[in-house]
């Protein structure tokens, strides 16, 4: 019996070149997009840093975006009955108001009476289409915000929040 041994092939030594060629260029390709994506990230980033500060407009109070956050006090729910001559609707609205410092806050307290039946006054002549969206809110609030400074003289108001807002 004789052994026959069945060699593999030998591989030039010179080989092809294609599969380095094409490892090469593979890994360009990879480099171009991974610089793409990080380029398209970082502009989109920059752009969100060098976005305008929030307005420092009557709603947020003079300062307010630059200091840091007074106390607040939540002021009780206002339901009110909405002006809509067609259907009932009513609407529950609460506030959070931002003062300057902790005393405030029992001056704030003292004026509460006056404030709720001022806010409910002027709510209560809202119609629907007042109350619906961004633009309508912020215009409110800030209506609201100067009512809030002239019912309550002297206490340091920074800001108004609405912090809930349901029609039905």
């Amino acid at each position: 019996m004789a052994e026959e041994t069945k060699e593999a092939p030998a591989v030039a030594s010179g080989g092809s070149k294609l599969v380095p060629i094409l490892l090469v260029v593979n890994l360009l390709l990879v480099a171009g997009v991974l610089a793409l994506f990080l380029l398209r990230g970082g502009a989109a980033h920059g752009e969100a840093k060098a976005a305008p500060a929030p307005d420092k407009g009557a709603a947020s109070g003079e300062g307010a975006a630059d200091a840091a956050p007074g106390p607040t006090t939540k002021m009780a729910d206002f339901v009110v009955h909405l002006r809509d001559p067609e259907v009932d609707r009513y609407a529950r609205v609460s506030f959070e108001v931002e003062l300057a410092s902790e005393e405030e806050k029992a001056r704030f307290d003292r004026f509460q009476p006056r404030i709720r039946d001022g806010f409910i006054a002027f709510l209560s002549d809202r119609t629907l289409d007042e109350l619906r969206g961004s633009a309508p809110i912020a215009k409110i609030k800030a209506t609201l915000l100067e009512r809030l400074r002239a019912l309550a003289p002297g206490v340091k108001i920074r800001a108004l929040y609405i912090t809930d807002l349901v029609i039905q």
